[in-house]
């Protein structure tokens, strides 16, 4: 099995990672800009927990000793980004979201998601380049 290593680089290095927190951060802010009743604090909650949840899936699986497990880690991010669609497009067509902020918001989302895509396809490329090997390359 390929062996990850990130060439003991810091997670902050990684655009990836970066553009995740930063989407984070603006989804933790938009959702304390929200105005739901109680019977919607659970849906926020939620949206929340997957936004902080993204990133720290990306970063566990880049502190994994194996390629596989990093991949993994890619893949529970990215599923984090599926289950925030779903509760934006969700809010949104509710009312609860503006247009304009759901527009931002859903910009940002779909430029993590085209980011952590774009990261596995240069890992498996490079996976097939040297399947016995660690990866050559910083992704």
């Amino acid at each position: 099995m390929a062996r990850w290593g990130s060439g003991r680089r810091n997670i902050d290095e990684l655009n990836a990672w970066q553009k995740a927190d930063e989407f984070s951060t603006l989804l933790h802010d938009m959702c304390g800009e929200l105005q739901v009743g109680r019977d919607k604090e659970w849906l926020i909650h939620l949206l929340n927990q997957a936004g902080r949840l993204m990133p720290e899936a990306l970063e566990a699986g880049w502190n994994r000793t194996y390629l596989a497990e990093y991949l993994l880690g890619i893949s529970d991010a990215l599923t984090f980004v599926t289950l925030i669609d779903y509760y934006l497009v969700f809010l949104h067509h509710e009312g609860y979201l503006p247009v304009q902020r759901a527009q931002e918001v859903e910009g940002k989302l779909r430029d993590v998601q085209h980011e952590l895509t774009a990261l596995a396809g240069r890992l498996r490329e490079d996976l097939r380049a040297s399947p016995e090997g660690a990866p050559s390359s910083f992704p």
